[in-house]
């Protein structure tokens, strides 16, 4: 069976190309020079399944962000149906849904989607391109916080654990839901391969939210460290980090981890969701412990520098 990957030198793409290859899809990864010089087109041609990984979780500008994440879909889109392929599952993300009202009221595939912030309004923008896309056989799934080695934001929390320090951008109480990206390649396996999956949406999570102040303590035991400093900022303080990330995205043409946009997703109590569609519909079931995916990641982390 031929999987056309796009995204594939990204954090969940690479893990794709990876899992799939060794699961006896022959893949053909995709990576976004290849839509600049049309090699994509090809690549999709004749592919059973492509799935779409390529996105952009951050931008300097709203127009950049939705040229990745809106513009690169309608065009996966359309290489899709002109080459034939049997299925199209698009990663989308919890953010395209928005937050929930409490930790017991998850949002599920059902809750009507009120994204908060830039990003996940192009998903969900993109979510109804697919859609749209009536003569595709299509599957949308929306990871949620994914983790585990190579991922580019979690080093930075084990970065400041490893040093006693634990600093919250005023969401010290936040609860997210949180998986490891093993767990997220075989939900997305599964959601290209089962039958009952075509037209479908499926949130992919652990079984079990985790609040921030937790993540940072069981970081800070995996390295060995115990927190010295537990600090939340003001949120006033961080919406000013916030706009002084703007100023420096626009001069320098890239977003860091702290801009306007980004400080939004902070501020709501329970980025919560529930996985009991997937869970009922693909088999899907967890299966990376959270202590587990957290110390694997901490040692990819490690051998990452050990080997600089």
């Amino acid at each position: 069976m031929i999987a056309a990957i796009t995204g594939a030198n990204g954090f969940i793409g690479r893990h794709l190309v990876q899992w799939l290859g060794e699961a006896g899809f022959d893949v053909r990864p995709i990576v976004r020079r290849d839509f600049e010089t049309g090699i994509a087109e090809t690549l999709l041609q004749g592919a059973d399944i492509a799935v779409h990984a390529a996105a952009a979780t951050r931008a300097p500008t709203v127009e950049a962000l939705r040229a990745s994440n809106v513009g690169l879909t309608a065009r996966v889109i359309d290489a899709a149906r002109t080459g034939g392929v049997r299925r199209l599952v698009f990663i989308s993300s919890q953010a395209a849904a928005g937050p929930a009202q409490s930790l017991d009221r998850p949002v599920d595939e059902e809750t009507p989607p009120a994204p908060i912030e830039a990003y996940g309004r192009t998903k969900l923008d993109a979510e109804a391109l697919v859609r749209g896309a009536s003569d595709l056989e299509s599957v949308i799934v929306r990871p949620v916080s994914v983790y585990g080695p190579g991922d580019r934001d979690f080093p930075t929390l084990f970065a400041l654990a490893g040093r006693g320090v634990a600093i919250h951008p005023g969401n010290r109480e936040q609860w997210v839901s949180i998986i490891h990206v093993r767990d997220v390649v075989e939900g997305i396996r599964r959601a290209a391969t089962e039958s009952e999956a075509a037209g479908r949406t499926y949130f992919l999570a652990n079984d079990e939210p985790v609040q921030w102040d937790a993540l940072f303590r069981a970081a800070a035991t995996i390295a060995g460290q115990r927190l010295w400093l537990d600090l939340e900022l003001p949120t006033a303080v961080v919406r000013l980090a916030g706009r002084m990330g703007d100023v420096a995205a626009s001069m320098t043409g890239h977003a860091g981890l702290l801009t306007s946009e980004k400080v939004k997703m902070a501020e709501p109590r329970f980025w919560v969701c529930s996985n009991a569609r997937a869970r009922r519909e693909l088999g899907f079931t967890p299966a990376v412990p959270l202590l587990d995916g957290l110390r694997e990641t901490y040692d990819a982390i490690v051998a990452t520098r050990t080997r600089r």
